[in-house]
């Protein structure tokens, strides 16, 4: 095994388990940057629902283009954004 850290060390669908379950916003260029894909093509295939909502984009911590009813009802429940990929990969390393 190599001493160097591979960016992919976290998968998406991991991530978001973390970031619902603790009710935390992150920017989609944050967890794009950890789990190694472009901002524009990280929510490519998945579904607009209260789950996704969790990120968020850094102009006004709202997800993009999600009707009302599928942005999760606690997303204004911490002020906390993460930012940024290193922000996010702290914080999933110790979520508590």
């Amino acid at each position: 095994m190599s001493n160097t850290a591979t960016s992919t060390e976290h998968s998406f669908d991991s991530v978001l388990e973390l970031l619902d379950q603790f009710h935390q916003r992150a920017t989609y260029g944050a967890v794009a940057g950890v789990v190694d894909t472009s901002p524009r093509s990280l929510m490519t295939g998945r579904p607009r629902d209260q789950k996704h909502s969790w990120i968020v984009s850094r102009q006004n911590g709202q997800p993009t283009g999600y009707p009302s009813d599928q942005i999760h009802p606690e997303i204004g429940s911490r002020d906390r954004i993460l930012r940024s990929p290193d922000e996010l990969r702290s914080w999933v390393a110790d979520p508590t």
